[in-house]
C-alpha cells in the first residue's frame, strides 16, 4: 500500500523548494465518471493545500478537463493550459486561466523540444519531421511537441514542471501521448504520481 502521508510529504517538499512550483495534471481522455470525480477532487485538494503552486494541463477532454475543473473551482488564475493550437476547444476554456501554444516557441526552443521528444520516444523521429505540415500525421507531431512543452516549459511564466499527477490505464500506463509525457517527465527527473497514489490523498 502507498504511504499517503509520505507521498504528500514528498510533493510538499518539492513545492516548498521550488522557486515557481508547477504541478502537471493530466492523463487519458477516456475516464469513468467516478474517476473523473476523483481527479476533480484531488486537483481541488492540491489547489487549496498548495496555494503558491501553479497547475498545468493540456486542454483535452477527460482527465485534463477533470483536473482543470478542480483547479478552476479554487483559483482559475493558477491554471495554465498548453493547447496544440489557438482554436483548440475554445468553448471549453476556463475564464481566468492562462493558455499557451507551440507557436510561442522560438526556433531554438522548438529544436530543443523536438530533440527531447525524440529522446523520450525514439519511434517518433520520423513523425517529428512532419511538424509544420498539414494533415493528420502532422497533427500528431504537433500534439507530441505540445506534450513535451507541457513538461519542459519554455519561459519564465511557463517554467519546467515540478511534479506530475496522471490518470492512466494502470495495466498499460506508458501507452499513447500520456505515456510519452510520462517518459519526458522521467527524462527530466520530474516525480510522477499515478492514481494508485494520489487517490489516497483524498480518501479518509
Amino acid at each position: 500500500m502507498v504511504d499517503r502521508e509520505l507521498s504528500l510529504e514528498t510533493l510538499g517538499a518539492l513545492i516548498e523548494t521550488a522557486v515557481m512550483p508547477v504541478i502537471l495534471l493530466e492523463g487519458r481522455r477516456s475516464i469513468p465518471p467516478d474517476e473523473y470525480g476523483n481527479a476533480f477532487a484531488v486537483a481541488e485538494f492540491l489547489a487549496t493545500r498548495f496555494q503558491n503552486a501553479l497547475f498545468r494541463s493540456g486542454n483535452a477532454t477527460g482527465s485534463d478537463e477533470a483536473f482543470s475543473e478542480g483547479i478552476a473551482g479554487v483559483d482559475a488564475s493558477r491554471l495554465q493550459a498548453i493547447a496544440p493550437y489557438k482554436t483548440h476547444r475554445l468553448k471549453a476554456r476556463f475564464e481566468g486561466a492562462t493558455y499557451a501554444y507551440p507557436d510561442a516557441l522560438t526556433l531554438d526552443q522548438r529544436h530543443q523540444l523536438v530533440a527531447k521528444t525524440v529522446s523520450a520516444s525514439p519511434k517518433t523521429s520520423s513523425l517529428m519531421g512532419q511538424l509544420g505540415k498539414k494533415g493528420p500525421v502532422a497533427a500528431k507531431a504537433d500534439y507530441l511537441l505540445r506534450d513535451t512543452m507541457k513538461v519542459v516549459g519554455f519561459s519564465q511564466e511557463f517554467p519546467k514542471a515540478t511534479a506530475a499527477l496522471f490518470y492512466v490505464d494502470l495495466d498499460s500506463p506508458m501507452d499513447g501521448g500520456t505515456g510519452h509525457t510520462i517518459r519526458v517527465c522521467q527524462k527530466e527527473g520530474i516525480p510522477v504520481f499515478f492514481q494508485s497514489e494520489w487517490k489516497q490523498w483524498i480518501e479518509a
